[in-house]
């Protein structure tokens, strides 16, 4: 019993890291790159480097994914021309244009709402292009992990949403199929209904995984997965042989996998023949090379437009002084906050005081606290980042 407990601590403890840790890891990647941010990305960096990391707990089960294809694809895997995407009352985006060669694996990113899940669907046939073309490689299989998991029966079990896509496969084997992918004795007998976000996510992957396709369409295969399931999903993508395009706002995610990025925005779609680290490079490259066009540029005005020009830049100054005050006012917030959560880590650790469960749980709800404010005061200080990175 006294094992069990431990076990439940170490793992909560566990998962709790990982998650800061993937936390900083994606901060890392999305700032080292860019002037006002390069300061706090290193610190967080020497910072990451020097905890100490908890080990999983000895007993922890893990989900075992493998992705493998039944036959090769073509070297051509997808070619998309001048394809606009939409629905009947509304264009989505338009002219994309770029290449999926066999292997490739192709993160398509941008906001919410801007058209990623839409291209995939479109790829798909759920929906029909509203313009240019898609050509499919030759001896393509095609699977689909959709972000809504709407591709399950909510009114069967587990076992027949697997056996009735596998009716020849002996039982035992879809049983233990589902086992890998954390699926008990009691799970299987329950209908996808009665699951959780979580379990559905790990029910498509296996269903997936079973199709054997050699070009994979997954939108937002993270969601709803722990950290460990993350990492798992991670490495049986980067083993597989086939050919990946997938959404996705995991940028941590993204940067160990994507070897081309295509950033969806205001309409269009890009390609940047790289991963995450590339396509931040380049986007800094561009903001340089347009503020320097800006800056050596002198169009003549008429004087109603420069005084115009005069009272917007006025305007955007002083924006610019409002979103750096917060910014400030942010990083303060953070460093006060940072020095809280050592301390009472620092409490925590002390033999006497770890092995008391009465002192402990006072000082865990503190700690819990001050996350929370210190995850808002991050939040905080990145969208005063970014919104000031819009005026550079």
């Amino acid at each position: 019993m006294q094992r069990e407990q431990r076990d439940k601590d170490q793992e909560a403890a566990y998962e709790k890291q990982q998650a800061e840790i993937k936390k900083d890891e994606e901060f890392i990647q999305k700032n080292l790159v860019r002037a006002t941010t390069t300061k706090r990305a290193q610190s967080r960096r020497k910072k990451l480097e020097k905890i100490d990391r908890i080990k999983p707990p000895k007993h922890k089960n893990k989900v075992r994914i493998h992705f493998s294809s039944e036959r090769p694809s073509g070297k051509e895997v997808l070619i998309l021309n001048d394809l606009t995407i939409g629905y009947p009352d509304k264009t989505m985006v338009n002219d994309i244009s770029f290449q999926v060669n066999k292997g490739d694996r192709v993160a398509v990113i941008g906001p919410n709402g801007i058209g990623k899940s839409t291209l995939l669907k479109t790829i798909m046939k759920q929906l029909k292009p509203q313009g240019g073309s898609i050509k499919y490689g030759a001896s393509l299989d095609i699977g689909y992990y959709d972000q809504e998991l709407q591709g399950l029966d909510p009114s069967k079990t587990v076992l027949d949403t697997v056996w009735d896509r596998h009716k020849t496969m002996p039982e035992r084997d879809v049983r233990s199929i589902l086992a890998s992918f954390l699926f008990t004795a009691k799970d299987i007998d329950k209908t996808v209904g009665q699951l959780s976000g979580g379990q559905k996510a790990r029910l498509t992957l296996t269903v997936l995984s079973l199709e054997h396709d050699n070009f994979l369409l997954m939108d937002e295969p993270t969601n709803h997965l722990d950290i460990e399931a993350k990492e798992v999903l991670e490495k049986a993508l980067k083993d597989f042989d086939g050919t990946l395009l997938f959404v996705s706002h995991d940028r941590y995610f993204i940067n160990q996998l994507a070897n081309k990025i295509v950033s969806v925005r205001d309409g269009h779609a890009k390609i940047y023949n790289g991963n995450y680290s590339y396509y931040l490079d380049e986007k800094a490259k561009q903001a340089s090379a347009a503020n320097a066009e800006t800056e050596d540029a002198e169009p003549v005005k008429a004087v109603s437009e420069q005084k115009l020009s005069y009272q917007e830049q006025k305007q955007r100054d002083s924006q610019k002084r409002k979103l750096q005050r917060a910014i400030d006012q942010a990083e303060k917030e953070i460093e006060d906050l940072e020095a809280q959560e050592k301390d009472i880590q620092n409490e925590m650790a002390n033999p006497e005081i770890a092995s008391n469960f009465d002192k402990l749980g006072p000082l865990q709800e503190q700690l819990d606290e001050i996350q929370k404010k210190l995850d808002t005061a991050n939040n905080n200080w990145e969208k005063a980042i970014e919104e000031l990175d819009n005026f550079e």
